[in-house]
């Protein structure tokens, strides 16, 4: 008997009629695999239309209204069910750190790839483990668990797969974060489709959604140069249940 998966109801919630268009067109083109169940262009409709559908994975985006935004991602992730993704443009100022301790589970960039943009939406659907990551101002306390040492292996483990030719691609991602992908090729002697093919692997190996979430991780983890390591800034909430996880 042939079994038919439940597609992935996606929301959207954004002020902007193209942008939403935009998504709904992108999303529903990957029928049956995902679909876009409501859409909402207020904070107040969104409440109330995710508590009635139930999406599993929602888009959202910071704009003007009579709601605080992050009270509103703090409201719409209570529910374990509901995983909320923060539609972001390269240039908006948008407050990431609070948006992630408020309870998103990643940042998607505007201007990613579709093909980034479809992954990040199957990638935090899979995800059961909580919060991926909270940033270490709202854990006080949490290096005294003894968890610190073991997410240095952790994460040293996952950064050992990466190749020489992966690493250069991060450095140079890194040093300018708002070139397109067609310069950093040039720049590398590589094809634009080779610059995509190591960021699919990269995003693989260290467990990354996207462009943006790389660059964070790069910055934290010293990913440049060989550099040491800044400062925590953020420090990973599922590490027990990833002991027994081979990398």
């Amino acid at each position: 008997m042939t079994t038919h998966k439940k597609p992935i109801r996606v929301m959207l919630i954004d002020c902007r009629p193209l942008v939403l268009m935009g998504l709904q067109d992108l999303i529903n083109a990957r029928k049956p695999q995902m679909e876009v169940s409501g859409q909402a262009t207020t904070y107040t409709n969104a409440l109330d239309l995710a508590d009635q559908l139930r999406p599993n994975v929602i888009f959202f985006s910071f704009f003007p209204d009579a709601l605080n935004p992050l009270e509103v991602v703090a409201g719409l992730t209570r529910s374990a069910e509901m995983k909320v993704l923060v539609l972001k443009g390269l240039y908006e100022a948008v407050p990431v750190a609070q948006a992630i301790e408020a309870g998103a589970r990643g940042i998607v960039l505007a201007e990613d790839p579709t093909e980034s943009i479809i992954q990040a939406i199957i990638t935090v659907h899979h995800r059961d483990t909580g919060k991926d990551r909270a940033w270490a101002g709202g854990l006080s306390g949490y290096s005294a668990t003894g968890n610190i040492h073991l997410k240095c292996n952790l994460e040293q483990a996952k950064q050992a797969r990466l190749t020489l030719r992966e690493r250069e691609l991060i450095r140079a991602i890194v040093g300018d974060p708002s070139a397109k992908y067609m310069s950093i090729a040039g720049r590398l002697g590589i094809s634009e489709h080779t610059v995509h093919n190591h960021l699919s692997n990269i995003y693989q190996k260290l467990n990354l959604i996207n462009r943006i979430d790389l660059l964070m991780y790069a910055l934290k983890h010293g990913l440049i140069n060989n550099e040491k390591p800044p400062e925590s800034t953020w420090v990973e909430l599922d590490l027990v249940a990833r002991r027994n996880k081979t990398i």
